[in-house]
């Protein structure tokens, strides 16, 4: 089991170096940037930050005057985030269930980026977290949600409770999965 000193020397041997594995893929950053451009949400949670690749990409891509917040156990962006025009951008150093408490998450989010923790213990009680937070017609993104077996359960148990799903294979084959409520 990762400890969290483990993961925090982990962290810190690969800033500045080559791209961490558990970055999402390349093409997921740019896609779900793209998808992020196409919808224009005024406000975007991202569970999950790690390193912040995908949350630069997600925050170049937000319309002026929106709100972004990472979620994330550990700070190991290796940037700092500047915002894009008029976006609001914060970070908020916990778990997700223990960011539903933060000021700035008693209104919604439009889309919601999740590529947290995969095991069934947490990411059960974190989707019903993520089920409030997002407002209606909202977009929901989870990412691997192919080569993990309790993402995988989980996207299963989305569907059976009324979300539409639609499951895109990645060049890594760890699976990005687009939730909607139907």
């Amino acid at each position: 089991m990762l400890t969290k000193d483990k993961i925090i020397a982990m962290a810190n041997e690969v800033a500045g170096g080559p791209r961490h594995v558990w970055n999402s893929e390349v093409e997921v950053c740019e896609f779900v940037g793209a998808l992020v451009a196409m919808i224009q949400p005024k406000r975007v949670l991202e569970v999950g930050v790690f390193q912040g690749e995908t949350s630069l990409e997600i925050i170049k891509n937000m319309p002026g005057d929106s709100y972004f917040a990472g979620i994330d156990i550990e700070d190991f962006r290796t940037s700092k985030w500047i915002a894009n025009k008029a976006c609001v951008a914060d970070f908020v150093k916990g778990s997700s269930t223990e960011a539903s408490t933060y000021k700035d998450f008693t209104d919604k989010f439009d889309f919601i980026f999740v590529d947290s923790m995969h095991h069934w213990q947490h990411i059960l009680p974190e989707w019903k977290i993520v089920e409030k937070w997002i407002a209606k017609g909202g977009v929901i993104a989870y990412h691997d949600t192919d080569h993990i077996e309790d993402v995988a359960r989980l996207m299963e148990y989305i569907e059976h409770f009324g979300y539409n799903i639609l499951k895109l294979r990645t060049p890594g084959n760890r699976g990005l999965t687009i939730i909607t409520k139907k």
